[in-house]
């Protein structure tokens, strides 16, 4: 029977006042892999071999519709907001949601080539976009770079 007049004992200390169970923060908790080659900003892109690469994920599917394989990150971006919003609608997440075309929106139910030509499309249309940017900077080595990587 217990004593009913003395306090319980306290539980036992935490010895680990650390209250993240994962002890390397630079490491993901999740099934994913390394996000070492995760853009910082931008959604469904990363950096593999010096190149920019581009996919997505089909909705209540585990596969994935490859984008390409792009020489910037913007393009890389572009692509994945077409394929986004193709996917997702006014759901997606976007890049870019200040540029996106929605009268160019994929009609009915696109396959994943349908998405993939709209995505490269899109992303040649950044790689023009940022060269008249960079036209008019002045910065033509990087346009000229852009245009023998296509």
């Amino acid at each position: 029977m217990a004593n009913r007049g003395e306090p319980s004992s306290p539980p036992p200390s935490n010895p680990n006042p650390n209250p993240n169970p994962n002890p390397n923060p630079t490491t993901t908790t999740g099934g994913g892999g390394s996000s070492s080659t995760r853009h910082p900003v931008y959604h469904g892109i990363r950096c593999r071999g010096g190149k920019w690469v581009s996919e997505i994920r089909e909705p209540n599917k585990t596969s994935r519709i490859w984008l390409g394989t792009y020489p910037t990150p913007e393009m890389a971006a572009a692509a994945y907001d077409v394929a986004a919003l193709a996917l997702k609608g006014t759901y997606a997440v976007l890049n870019f949601p200040d540029s996106v075309d929605l009268s160019s929106k994929l009609s009915g139910s696109p396959t994943p080539d349908d998405i993939r030509a709209a995505a490269t499309r899109a992303a040649i249309a950044q790689a023009l976009t940022d060269e008249s940017n960079s036209s008019a900077a002045g910065d033509d080595e990087h346009v000229d770079a852009q245009r023998r990587s296509l």
